[in-house]
């Protein structure tokens, strides 16, 4: 019996294997190459703006003092009252507000700061002043690390200087204010690894 002849491949055939060949490398080129796409950045108002906003804290209070509850109203706060730094410290005045918004070119929403808070960069609980330079308007409304975050970590490091743990020592008053002035979004996830690390924040 007669050996039946195989028919060369048509120019189509062949196109189509080529093509075949191309998209297969391709995709094997783009797997062994893949990348992860970066997580989104936070939203604007995560981070102040170091020219308007570089800190500022009050230079004579120590570690002793910011614990201490017998601090009287002032700008800063003096001793001789019965109340804790942040409370004596906690006058932000309406103009200060619209000053923090006007310099970051912001329309105050007048909505009792539902959508900004006006923060103090350094926390008025770890000795931090009522001062533009240290004020700018902070999103509530933001994905991810937002005011909410921040008050959580200024009550957790507020714990860690005033009340650590037995046996632990104090956390330095001036090593506390630095996480907020470098970058507090990494110093969250550092002290916040989870919410139980982070209670919610109650004002001292």
């Amino acid at each position: 019996m007669p050996v039946s002849e195989r028919r060369p491949l048509s120019p189509v055939a062949i196109a189509l294997i080529i093509i075949a060949l191309a998209l297969a490398a391709m995709a094997l080129w783009l797997l062994a190459h893949r990348t992860t796409a970066p997580p989104p950045p936070p939203a604007p108002g995560t981070w102040p703006d170091r020219r308007l906003t570089p800190g500022a804290a009050d230079p004579a209070v120590s570690n002793r003092d910011i614990c201490a509850h017998d601090w009287a109203p002032g700008s800063p706060p003096r001793h001789g009252g019965d109340l804790t730094y942040s409370r004596a410290a906690r006058h932000t005045a309406p103009a200060l507000k619209a000053a923090v918004f006007a310099a970051y070119h912001l329309t105050n929403p007048h909505d009792g700061g539902r959508t900004y808070e006006v923060d103090h960069l350094i926390p008025l609980a770890l000795g931090g002043r009522d001062v533009l330079a240290n004020l700018w308007p902070e999103s509530r409304l933001s994905q991810g690390p937002n005011a909410w975050s921040k008050d959580r970590l200024e009550y957790r490091l507020y714990r860690l200087v005033c009340d650590p743990e037995p046996g632990t020592p104090a956390l330095p008053l001036q090593q506390a204010q630095a996480a907020f002035t470098t970058d507090w979004v990494a110093a969250y996830h550092h002290y916040c690894p989870t919410e139980a690390d982070c209670p919610a924040f109650r004002e001292d």
